[in-house]
């Protein structure tokens, strides 16, 4: 693929790593980035992880999924280890870092995002542990809270 769409309210095009710099910098502080990050996904996207809910179709189901995940998670947050482009599909290794149930916590992840006509119309996350925060949220009573935050929305 030669280029993707860096804005998908602009149409502005890039490279697949100028794409992965924009996506690390709105991860960074994701809440407050967020509307950035979901300018690098198309106004349908499909996004899959392993949490709640498992998929949003749309930006607007992604912005309502992420905004639960921050309010349980208000310093959640990731870094792009290393990433790989391979045809339509977009690799991206990252490590994730939140307070979970009252410790620090980080976590292994690739989003495997897959571009129609360079945008992105697909991510799936695959967790190295998928089942970690949330073994740590019921393991004590400060996650508790947070789980009930995550599960309510």
């Amino acid at each position: 693929m030669t280029s993707v769409v860096l804005n998908t309210q602009t149409g502005e095009r890039g490279s697949a790593g100028e794409w992965v710099a924009l996506f690390d910098r709105a991860w960074a502080d994701p809440r407050r980035n967020l509307e950035r990050l979901l300018l690098l996904l198309s106004e349908d996207v499909v996004l899959k992880a392993p949490t709640r809910p498992p998929m949003s179709r749309g930006r607007d189901a992604g912005r309502r999924a992420f905004q639960r995940a921050f309010r349980a998670f208000p310093d959640l947050e990731a870094k792009s280890r290393r990433w790989a482009m391979a045809g339509d599909a977009l690799f991206i290794e990252m490590t994730f870092t939140a307070t979970v149930a009252g410790r620090s916590l980080s976590w292994d992840s690739v989003d495997r995002f897959l571009f129609r006509d360079g945008e992105a119309v697909e991510r799936i996350a695959f967790f190295q542990d998928s089942t970690l925060v949330l073994r740590q949220l019921r393991r004590r009573p400060a996650g508790w809270s947070q789980l009930i935050r995550l599960a309510a929305g």
